[in-house]
């Protein structure tokens, strides 16, 4: 028979357990804006981590990886992860990867089993130089795209829907969108993309609109309020730095925003939300977010500058410099293999 005290000291505890994983919660929203990789986006079904010195648990949608954890997706699971500000890496059912480097300028994951999809967003023809080591192969990815990467006993393979890759220790040998290429016991066998897509890439491309949409909807009072009080200037500087990662509450997740206007998702979906300094325009000196799909205020000739899916390239360090660039045009974006204007703004590359 239970006590009073003992009842208690449980209620207690159980009320005490409920307002840590609140405050675990809230906290990502108190922390709205992040450049830092490894933060986990969303997990579905039973994804467990383990971590070093610790027991195997299970993998919530609030923790941040560091690397030599190492995640494992059960059946009919999946989880999605944040890379570099603008690209995702998200995992199939029974799967698993480890963060070897988790710095934005050395990012470096591998995958030891099962399958992986990585939206890569990045500036123009800026090497975004993430890197994926298998059992038997090694790959980095050059440009932004879509890639998948499947792992299984004795081969690797890697298809590149969109963008360009590199295989091999030394990057010599380049795939381009459309191609995959397969490594099995030292030989390796090149084939074309297949237009069949399973339930996995469905799932990517779904989270792909999702977060499209958690960026048009992001809150800009908010937002706003959050840059002016926290020395905003620095967000702008580091390596790879071309957005940042924020977080939606209403969608409970983050998602990519831009640094100026143009900017849109490999598969496709434009980011009408983006943060834009007003400075750069002759107007206020302090940064803005802007919630439209139109150019920025102030800019008159509507032209952007280096950087989105359609820059030509930021000024050979990883940053943006501002200046004159391609104009989208209101509602349409620019595609980075031409250099064109892309009127379907929901175009889908990977058919």
């Amino acid at each position: 028979m239970r006590t009073p005290g003992r009842t208690v000291i449980t209620f207690c505890s159980l009320v005490l357990l409920a307002l840590s994983g609140v405050a675990l919660g809230q906290n990502r929203e108190r922390n709205t804006i992040s450049a830092k990789a490894g933060g986990v986006n969303t997990v579905v079904g039973r994804v467990m981590v383990s971590r070093q010195g610790q027991q195997p648990q299970l993998l919530s949608s609030t923790d941040d990886l560091t690397a030599t954890d190492v995640v494992t997706t059960g059946s009919t699971s999946n989880a999605e992860i944040l890379l570099n500000p603008g690209s995702y890496l998200r995992l199939a059912e029974n799967s698993e990867f480890q963060f070897e480097d988790i710095s934005l300028d050395q990012l470096k994951l591998r995958l030891t089993n099962g399958s992986a999809i990585i939206e890569a967003t990045g500036v123009g023809d800026m090497d975004l130089g993430i890197k994926i080591s298998t059992p038997n192969a090694t790959f980095t990815i050059i440009r932004s795209g879509i890639y998948r990467i499947n792992v299984e006993q004795g081969a690797s393979e890697l298809a590149v829907y969109k963008g360009r890759a590199s295989y091999g220790p030394d990057k010599t040998e380049i795939l381009k969108g459309g191609t995959s290429i397969r490594l099995s016991n030292g030989v390796a066998e090149l084939a074309k993309v297949p237009k069949d897509k399973d339930a996995f890439e469905l799932w990517s491309k779904q989270r792909a609109q999702l977060l499209a949409k958690a960026n048009e909807r992001l809150s800009r009072r908010m937002l706003n309020g959050y840059l002016n009080t926290r020395g905003w200037d620095s967000w702008f500087w580091g390596p790879q730095r071309f957005g940042l990662w924020t977080f939606n509450s209403s969608f409970s997740c983050y998602t990519f925003l831009p640094f100026y206007y143009g900017w849109s998702s490999p598969y496709g979906h434009y980011y009408g939300s983006y943060y834009w300094r007003g400075g750069y325009a002759g107007g206020n000196p302090n940064p803005i977010i802007v919630n439209n799909q139109g150019p920025p205020p102030g800019s008159g000739s509507g032209t952007v500058p280096p950087g989105g899916s359609g820059g030509s390239g930021g000024n050979g360090g990883g940053t943006i410099s501002p200046g004159p660039g391609p104009s989208a045009g209101p509602g349409g974006r620019i595609d980075p293999d031409t250099g064109g204007r892309v009127v379907n703004k929901s175009r889908d590359p990977i058919n």
